[in-house]
């Protein structure tokens, strides 16, 4: 009978609600409560438990848990500890090494042309083997007038990625000529090349697809791969021999498990010119294996763009591989056109791809548009004064011939059509140092420092690869022999 008439009292004031009586609502209020709480308990006990004890702490909270007492420190205390007190510095303090590598930082206070500069702390010029810009074109009076010209129409900025409202005309303007140029479908442009490097891996590989790679591939790159968190597998630098081993391991591997390869994605990733030795992929061999046992080929041609191949499209042209064997092509606008932005080539399945899953593309901001207009003239001369490449190739030679004849200091590593000309100390050399002091790689950068030391005194600035223990000389076309014999004899 309780029941019945608890049940009559919720339907009761459900009916006094719905028909607007307030007064026998709250009436009912009580009876209709209680008897829906205890619904409540018998069908979900757990959840009433929950409810009360969030209700207690929240009472707990507002009225029963102690305010903070107040500072029981007067005015005077106060005061002397704020006097007392010294704040850390911000920048923590810089350590003799630190101190002794600022004091060798070159500071650059004038490009006078392609080929010299002028460094803070001296009036003389000195001849310029540092800035990679391959062909001089940097320094071209109509790229200034073609930067200038944009600044006046578009201002400096892109205001924000490509994506929401960063793309302008000159941006859409290079990425049609590029790939134009390279004989691509399409081509995708991103605001420097490390971030196209480090963008385009991961749009397209992801937590167990498989990636293999060189050992002797640049930070960005490295950086992009494992950005993708999927498998990667490295094989020696510039070995087809040791690629087909990895890739043989892979398909033996997908045997022995029964792996229906359908199901991962698979790449293969390569430099067309390494920046780290400057030397040349064997890309034909590359391609074949990459065919013959199914993966795609992701080649970066960032320092060969605008540089190899008879008309400077790069290790494609210089290998005559067609430049569809290759499923996504990065190319670097700073190198060979003297610009700034990076852009990955491939079909227009590959492109779009990118256009919402490249990181670089959709969160970071567009390349200022006046640099996009720079590399545009800068292709239109690569392609008016072929000579140009003729030039760099023929430097090239002349440099890496004249540093390898008779020279008992130095080894040469890089390829001779390499503008970027990579030399280590010789065996004899290292073994000499070996005997000076334990730590003898730190000796042979102390070496190389001491080597580069002396040629900046010279005239003739060169730089230091720490990480490979080498010294790197930059190669540009606008080089005179006699500038390459001053080198030479430095």
């Amino acid at each position: 009978k309780m029941a019945a008439a608890s049940e009559s009292a919720i339907a009761l004031f459900s009916d006094a609600f719905n028909k607007g009586e307030f007064s026998r609502v709250l009436r009912l209020a009580p009876v209709a409560y209680s008897q829906w709480w205890k619904e409540l308990v018998k069908a979900n006990p757990l959840h009433v438990i929950v409810e009360t004890l969030l209700f207690l702490f929240i009472v707990y909270l507002v009225f029963l848990k102690k305010r903070r007492s107040k500072s029981d420190l007067s005015e005077k205390d106060i005061t002397e500890l704020i006097e007392e007190w010294k704040p850390e510095p911000l920048v923590p303090p810089i350590s003799e090494e630190d101190a002794t590598s600022l004091k060798q930082t070159v500071i650059i206070n004038e490009y006078i042309n392609s080929n010299e500069i002028r460094v803070a702390g001296s009036e003389d010029s000195k001849l310029n083997f540092v800035t990679m810009d391959f062909l001089g074109l940097s320094s071209r009076s109509e790229l200034a007038d073609s930067a200038r010209v944009t600044l006046d129409e578009y201002g400096c900025g892109s205001c924000g990625p490509r994506g929401f409202y960063g793309s302008v005309m000159p941006h859409i303007m290079i990425e049609n000529a590029v790939a134009k140029f390279m004989g691509t479908e399409a081509a995708i442009s991103y605001s420097d090349a490390a971030s196209c490097e480090s963008s385009t891996i991961p749009a397209f590989a992801k937590r167990g697809d498989l990636i293999v790679l060189d050992e002797g591939l640049h930070e960005a790159i490295k950086v992009g791969a494992n950005l993708s968190r999927a498998k990667l597998l490295y094989f020696k630098h510039n070995d087809p021999e040791d690629l087909e081993r990895v890739l043989a391991g892979v398909k033996t591997e997908d045997k022995r498990t029964k792996r229906d390869v359908t199901l991962q994605r698979r790449f293969l990733v390569t430099e067309a010119l390494f920046k780290r030795d400057g030397s040349i992929a064997p890309l034909r061999e590359i391609v074949d294996l990459k065919n013959k046992f199914g993966f795609r080929l992701i080649l970066d041609e960032c320092l060969s763009f605008g540089v190899l191949g008879k008309t400077g499209r790069g290790l494609t042209e210089l290998c005559q591989v067609p430049v569809t064997e290759v499923d996504m092509l990065m190319v670097s606008l700073e190198n060979g056109l003297g610009a700034i932005g990076g852009l990955c080539l491939g079909n227009i399945e590959v492109v779009d791809h990118q256009r919402l899953s490249g990181a670089g593309y959709c969160f970071s901001a567009a390349a200022p548009p006046f640099v996009s207009s720079v590399a545009l003239s800068s292709l239109d001369v690569l392609q008016k004064e072929p000579q140009l490449l003729t030039s760099l190739e023929k430097n090239s030679k002349h440099i890496h011939t004249a540093l390898k004849k008779g020279n008992e200091f130095l080894k040469v590593l890089s390829d001779e059509k390499s503008p970027i000309l990579m030399a280590a100390l010789s065996d004899s050399v290292v073994n000499k140092v070996a005997k000076w002091m334990e730590n003898k790689e730190d000796k042979q950068i102390a070496v190389l420092k001491d080597i580069v030391a002396k040629c900046f005194d010279d005239g003739v600035y060169i730089a230091v690869a720490e990480d490979t223990q080498t010294l790197r000389v930059v190669v540009r076309s606008t080089l005179k022999d006699t500038q390459i014999e001053k080198l030479v004899a430095t």
